[in-house]
């Protein structure tokens, strides 16, 4: 007999049947170390899987979430703390404030109307050491649709962070991500973000690099932050901004963003339960 695992798949910051990013979630993780980890979200070989495992030994947290994309482990991502979130807060009758911990930091977690939120504080910054020529030529846009400098931010994990000034802008991208290799900037794994905002409303993608392609990811809660991150240096907070990501492609992401004053940000959606399962350990 094999010892059988179970896990659910949800789509993450979805408001419509077939919208949001897909997340593999599996609990009970507590068993399984790194190297089955790895091996179980390269089987998924979705954008990323969480496993939810006990927090520290006489913590207040609710779980420790260990997130892994198909090809390394990250310290932080936004869509899995969302969506292992509402497992948790459904699976477990939680309260609708609680904590979690990850490999980069603590996370409080806010649920309202079918809505979960993250909370986080402190941000490092980086500039950007490319000029506009050199971004342009690497997205395929021009000198004049870039709105602000583009600055790498980490509230978890470093993106690179790139204003536009149209929404055409944004959806005209094709991002050559070896072009946009910093060696000034510490990230392991380059990942970068392209938005527009007016009236409140953000129009955003998001590129990463896995196996030497450039995939596009339809819903990315770690670059929201980020985001937030960014608009909080500009001198843009307090803030309450609506974005929608990855409609171009089809696949509809809504991620509400609030920062205030002090750097607090917030981020969250909703959550749309579309399979459970039961996987074979060999």
């Amino acid at each position: 007999m094999h010892p059988q695992l179970n896990y659910e798949v949800v789509n993450v910051f979805a408001e419509s049947p077939w919208g949001g990013n897909p997340l593999a979630i599996v609990p009970d993780a507590d068993a399984l170390d790194s190297v089955t980890m790895q091996l179980i979200a390269r089987q998924f070989n979705l954008s990323e899987t969480v496993f939810i495992c006990s927090p520290d030994e006489g913590s207040e947290h609710v779980a420790r979430l260990r997130i892994f994309t198909p090809d390394h482990e990250m310290p932080f991502a936004g869509h899995p703390t969302i969506g292992a979130s509402s497992w948790l807060h459904q699976h477990l009758n939680l309260p609708n404030t609680f904590t979690l911990q990850t490999n980069a930091k603590t996370v409080v977690i806010h649920h309202n109307e079918g809505v979960y939120r993250l909370t986080l504080s402190g941000y490092a910054a980086q500039d950007c050491s490319f000029s506009n020529e050199h971004l342009a030529t690497a997205l395929h846009l021009h000198t004049n649709d870039f709105a602000a400098p583009a600055r790498w931010m980490n509230t978890g994990t470093w993106q690179l962070i790139v204003p536009l000034n149209s929404a055409a802008a944004v959806n005209r991208a094709q991002p050559n991500l070896a072009a946009l290799l910093d060696p000034n900037v510490d990230a392991v794994h380059l990942n970068i973000y392209l938005w527009h905002e007016t009236d409140n409303e953000v129009t955003s993608r998001y590129f990463f690099n896995m196996d030497q392609s450039v995939i596009e990811d339809p819903g990315t809660g770690s670059a929201c932050c980020n985001l937030g991150a960014w608009a909080h240096a500009a001198g843009l907070a307090p803030l309450s901004w609506h974005i929608t990501q990855a409609a171009s492609i089809n696949r509809p992401n809504h991620l509400y963003l609030n920062v205030n004053e002090l750097g607090e940000i917030q981020v969250g959606g909703r959550v749309m339960p579309f399979a459970t399962g039961q996987f074979l350990l060999p």
